[in-house]
């Protein structure tokens, strides 16, 4: 995706890299990285190249997926 493309509390499922796999919410974006909030105690800096849109949340309000 390109950073023009992303909007703020848009759903990203990543790529590349040590997260692959997981879904994000955009929190921030800056002139190359964005920041996103992947349901751990981290939020973590990704480039938009390792960003693909995610389908949308197909859980009700107030759940949430985690790995156990």
């Amino acid at each position: 995706m390109k950073v023009e493309e992303l909007t703020l509390g848009v759903r990203v499922r990543i790529t590349y890299g040590f997260h692959i796999g997981k879904i994000g919410i955009v929190l921030a974006k800056g002139t190359q990285t964005v920041l996103l909030d992947i349901g751990e105690p981290l939020l973590i800096s990704e480039l938009p190249e390792y960003l693909e849109p995610a389908p949308e949340d197909p859980l009700p309000p107030g759940w949430e997926e985690m790995e156990v």
